[in-house]
């Protein structure tokens, strides 16, 4: 017996339905969601403490830091991580 979640088709994908917020955690907020090729979650995350780096990006189990939130989603766009939804960048 396979489970299937309600309201999600085989053919939608399941990051539709996140949002950057879903990934915070105590000392990280979860600030932008991208998407990778195969439409796996790639979230850009702040830092709530006073660390030098205080940006991150996350994706699969890497987590790459940055100085800035430009050079953080430089990286994302070089590696082809798109924008989910109607996400402004800032």
């Amino acid at each position: 017996m396979r489970l299937k979640p309600l309201g999600v088709s085989r053919d939608s994908d399941g990051i539709s339905y996140m949002s950057p917020k879903d990934f915070s955690n105590d000392r990280y907020d979860g600030v932008q969601l991208r998407s990778d090729g195969r439409k796996n979650p790639v979230v850009i995350m702040h830092s709530k403490q006073t660390d030098p780096l205080r940006w991150k990006v996350v994706y699969g189990f890497s987590q790459v830091f940055f100085r800035s939130f430009a050079e953080a989603v430089a990286f994302c766009n070089t590696r082809g991580f798109q924008l989910v939804k109607d996400q402004i960048e800032t």
